[in-house]
């Protein structure tokens, strides 16, 4: 699929949606590795999952049957079963029930497991609590593409404290304590594991495509709707110090005709500071080498 000069994302297998396998089983099968730090499991149900490496011993919940469970340990005891035979005939083996295919309708406690693991802050846990993530991401990549700052889709909470200037030899300036209200969101943002976060993505990709493509989008496209959206923040301008603002119709505007014809997104990384801002830029740099890397695991 097409992306912006010579960066490609890395296909997921065939492109189509992942197909959990049903097996049989108690919740008592042990864990196996597949791939680079994600285990293969059942729920109590019987249902076969896959999670992150770092969360054995965590509460999960089974995205087919919502079975409630602490994800196992690759230290857990493993228990073979043994197979009784009748007459020196093998018993043959019972074809498991097809599980059905996951769907953007289905698919938001798979979500939250897989990033349960990727860090953050409890200001992060709140979003994640919505309904229909993947539209949700979707919408989200395409308005930051655009250099929007889309607040309605998920709604995070709001800084604390109000926005105040000082003034410095006859200009109005954006107060450095105004940029501390912002802290607390740029800190949970540098703490997110960009690697996890890319995995997600590729195994959820083809979900995600398919929610582009219900915003009227070609879904092929949304390769270079992310990285554009991730390029939009590290395009951000570096502005040491302060920045001076004006009063326009009850709110403050960028005194500066250049930086004011920004888009909404840089103009909202202006006003957390250069600090906040850099980390943010950091991860976007980070985030964009991680989806571009080899193919992650499923």
């Amino acid at each position: 699929m097409a992306t912006p000069s010579s960066d490609a994302l890395p296909q997921s297998g065939s492109g189509k949606s992942q197909k959990t396998p049903g097996e049989e089983g108690s919740g008592s099968a042990s864990p196996q590795q597949s791939g680079d730090d994600i285990i293969v499991f059942y729920c109590p149900s019987g249902h076969k999952l896959n999670a992150p490496s770092r969360l054995q011993g965590k509460p999960g919940q089974c995205p087919h049957c919502g079975e409630k469970f602490s994800i196992p340990s690759y230290e857990d005891d493993q228990v073979e079963e043994p197979v009784e035979e009748v007459a020196g005939t093998a018993t043959p083996a019972e074809s498991p029930p097809a599980l059905p295919e996951m769907t953007l309708q289905t698919s938001d406690e798979a979500v939250r497991m897989a990033l349960a693991g990727a860090g953050g802050s409890a200001l992060l846990d709140g979003p994640l609590q919505e309904d229909e993530l993947l539209q949700r991401g979707a919408a989200i990549i395409d308005g930051t593409s655009r250099g929007l700052v889309l607040t309605k889709i998920l709604s995070p909470s709001r800084p604390e404290g109000k926005f105040t200037t000082v003034e410095d030899q006859g200009q109005e300036l954006i107060d450095p304590a105004s940029y501390d209200r912002y802290d607390d969101y740029a800190q949970a943002i540098a703490g997110v594991d960009t690697a996890a976060l890319a995995s997600a993505f590729h195994r959820f990709r083809p979900l995600l495509e398919e929610a582009y493509a219900q915003l009227g989008y070609a879904r092929e496209d949304f390769d270079n709707a992310l990285i554009r959206s991730l390029d939009v923040v590290i395009a951000t301008p570096d502005i040491p110090g302060t920045v001076a603002v004006k009063p326009k119709g009850g709110l403050y505007v960028f005194a500066d005709p250049a930086l004011e014809a920004l888009p909404s997104l840089q103009k909202q990384l202006l006003r957390m500071g250069p600090e906040n801002r850099e980390l943010v830029k950091q991860q976007a740099v980070a985030l964009r080498s991680a989806l571009l890397a080899e193919e992650s695991p499923q």
